[in-house]
């Protein structure tokens, strides 16, 4: 899919340890529309330390395109986030700013949908995910659900092509119908005219329905083949075609250096503080905010760094990234060689340049 701009995702989710286990699980099956450049993603865990977290949810919340809702007893039961997020989600939805999607995390009672008229549920067949068994089909679903809300967003012909797929659809019943019935009455009328005749007339009458059986028989090949026509029509013309982008280096990804942190501090978690170190600049954090990040981020190059191809960070340098450039996080990792001695763990990360797409 080609996307003319970044669509901004926000996780409406509680904070039970299941709710939010979920809510991960959802962020991996939508890896693959965040690799694409079509979805950039924020959920509560990415607020940054001493940030004032009821700000930075609304400030996020505000910008999303799509607003996941992920509806369980622990978020119907939360008045904050009933009686706040979900009424300012929805309040953006009818205004037209955002798209309100509810996911079904596990079994509520139906009032909940009262509170959300004419929002997409996913899965589409209303059945909670914790119901579904594998779960990764439930998944499969939503994620399906919500590239087609991110095309709907991004993409201008998305309404033609949703109707000529429709259309080529019918058309490919009816002309597999049409063929079954016009080459059973042909087949039937030309069996019968196997049979022997007794009069001239009757060899006459009988040329005819030969011609007719024939032409119902070409008819039906011919509907078919219309039919077939129209999904390659659809293909050919419709379906998003690679742009050519005027610089090499737009939306090109590679590895940078990040930064470092505490090897007391214990586990790499997101949100966890980048380590400066006055005494030697070039281990000077190399993105702004100056912490952890998850994967979906925007960032900020705080000062020129190389975008390196491979993720050694030897090899050869794409180009280099120039202060104040926007960034999507697509990995973080650990550098594997690290001196033992050392009080630090250095970090790399995987980026995509995103240029002016990228939403702030």
């Amino acid at each position: 899919m080609s996307a003319t701009k970044l669509v901004k995702v926000f996780y409406c989710c509680s904070q039970s340890v299941k709710d939010e286990q979920m809510r991960q699980k959802l962020e991996e099956h939508l890896s693959i529309l965040r690799r694409e450049g079509v979805i950039t993603s924020w959920h509560r865990s990415m607020i940054s330390p001493g940030k004032e977290w009821e700000s930075e949810i609304d400030k996020h919340l505000k910008t999303s395109d799509i607003i996941l809702v992920l509806i369980s007893s622990e978020f119907t039961a939360s008045d904050y986030h009933w009686d706040v997020l979900a009424k300012q989600a929805m309040e953006q939805h009818k205004a037209g700013t955002s798209r309100v999607i509810a996911i079904l995390l596990r079994p509520v009672d139906d009032y909940w949908k009262a509170a959300f008229p004419k929002v997409k549920v996913l899965p589409q067949d209303g059945i909670p995910i914790i119901k579904r068994n594998p779960q990764d089909t439930a998944f499969k679903n939503i994620a399906r659900g919500i590239r087609e809300v991110a095309e709907e967003l991004t993409d201008s012909t998305y309404f033609i092509k949703k109707v000529l797929r429709w259309l080529g659809a019918i058309a490919m019943l009816v002309g597999n119908a049409a063929v079954n019935v016009f080459i059973y009455v042909g087949t039937a009328t030309f069996s019968s005219l196997l049979k022997p005749s007794r009069s001239r007339r009757r060899n006459r009458v009988s040329n005819i329905l030969v011609r007719l059986a024939i032409l119902l028989i070409v008819a039906g090949i011919f509907i078919r083949f219309i039919s077939q026509q129209l999904n390659i029509l659809y293909i050919s013309l419709l379906a998003p075609k690679p742009t050519v982008n005027s610089t090499k280096s737009v939306n090109s990804t590679g590895w940078i250096w990040i930064g470092m942190v505490n090897k007391s501090s214990g586990s790499l978690s997101v949100g966890k503080k980048l380590v400066l170190q006055p005494s030697n600049p070039k281990q000077f954090p190399s993105i702004e905010p100056p912490v952890i990040p998850s994967p979906g981020t925007i960032v900020t190059v705080k000062y020129e760094v190389n975008l390196i191809k491979e993720k050694s960070l030897s090899g050869k340098t794409i180009v280099k990234l120039k202060k104040g450039e926007k960034l999507v996080i697509l990995k973080v990792e650990p550098f594997s060689k690290v001196a033992k001695n050392s009080p630090y763990i250095k970090l790399k990360a995987q980026v995509r340049k995103c240029n002016s797409i990228c939403n702030k």
